[in-house]
């Protein structure tokens, strides 16, 4: 029973905070949940959404809403930008992680599919590879996890991935909170 909740509590975790972040949005307006929370600790939150959204698969799709509403709730978009994005990068980091200790499990066929894709990616010129991970991060809404994994599973260099994958986050937030800005002059 341990096990089970504690593979389980990030999950619950988040879900918990997902359905109170959508009563109270039901509920205050965004300006109002600033106003209740503060300034500091709705950067905090952006923070802590962006880790643990940055670190489960299917929950960056709350984020957006999460880092749209504090945006709509007065905090600047830049900060917000910085301080989300940062923390969606830590989430991002934990993929590389598991993928870099996954590698140890793969069967043939996908220790092959693999090992081409490394052998491919190592053709191209290292700029042309970061400049398309800063355009995947930064400028789509789709998960980071699949980059970040297959980043980890091939062994690509993580201090090379490193960069794009933070400027990109940080672009990608700061960008989400200033159209939610924009949208409400």
């Amino acid at each position: 029973m341990r096990k089970i909740l504690k593979r389980h509590i990030v999950f619950v975790g988040l879900l918990v905070f997902i359905v109170l972040w959508s009563i109270m949005l039901y509920f205050k307006r965004p300006e109002e949940l600033i106003g209740m929370i503060g300034v500091k600790n709705g950067y905090i939150i952006s923070f802590f959404v962006g880790v643990f959204g940055g670190a489960a698969t299917f929950t960056t799709i709350s984020y957006y809403p999460v880092v749209g509403t504090l945006a709509a709730g007065g905090l600047n978009p830049i900060i917000l930008g910085i301080i989300a994005g940062t923390g969606l990068t830590i989430g991002n980091a934990l993929y590389f992680y598991f993928g870099y200790k996954g590698r140890v499990i793969l069967s043939g066929k996908t220790k092959e599919r693999v090992e081409k894709a490394v052998k491919w990616i190592e053709k191209k010129p290292d700029l042309i590879v970061r400049l398309a991970m800063l355009l995947y991060v930064g400028f789509t809404p789709l998960p980071n996890n699949l980059l970040t994994a297959t980043g980890g599973l091939t062994d690509y260099p993580f201090k090379k991935m490193i960069g794009p994958l933070f400027i990109g986050n940080i672009i990608l937030s700061t960008m989400i909170a200033q159209v939610v800005v924009m949208s409400m002059a």
